[in-house]
């Protein structure tokens, strides 16, 4: 039964594969809320380890079952920022920053044309 604790973030990845496969890279609602839910699973139980961790205490390996599960837990959030960034969501180019970047300054002058 620890066991079964301790791998239930590891089950859920080939799932979580297979949905981001079938939501596509566009950015609309489905994906969004796809992307949102397996990143806020992971969170959520990083959030509440102490109570897996009560769960795990009847063990003999309970850090090795803790273990696994954080790294689950982590595995899935990986692969909720993948998503993002093949989704385009996460700043990953120079382009993304330009609001940031001061503008260059003038060297020089020219002017042209005949004056009167």
């Amino acid at each position: 039964r620890c066991w079964d604790i301790a791998l239930g973030p590891l089950k859920q990845v080939p799932m979580n594969l297979f949905i981001m496969y079938m939501a596509g890279n566009t950015i609309s609602i489905f994906p969004i809320m796809m992307v949102c839910m397996m990143a806020w699973r992971p969170i959520q139980a990083l959030m509440s380890m102490s109570a897996t961790f009560k769960l795990l205490e009847s063990s003999s390996q309970q850090w090795l079952q803790g273990l696994v599960y954080f790294i689950g837990n982590l595995v899935g959030l990986a692969l909720a920022v993948y998503k993002c960034q093949s989704m385009g969501l996460l700043p990953t180019h120079a382009s993304d920053w330009l609001a940031f970047i001061e503008p260059p300054q003038r060297v020089e002058y020219t002017g042209g044309g005949i004056i009167l």
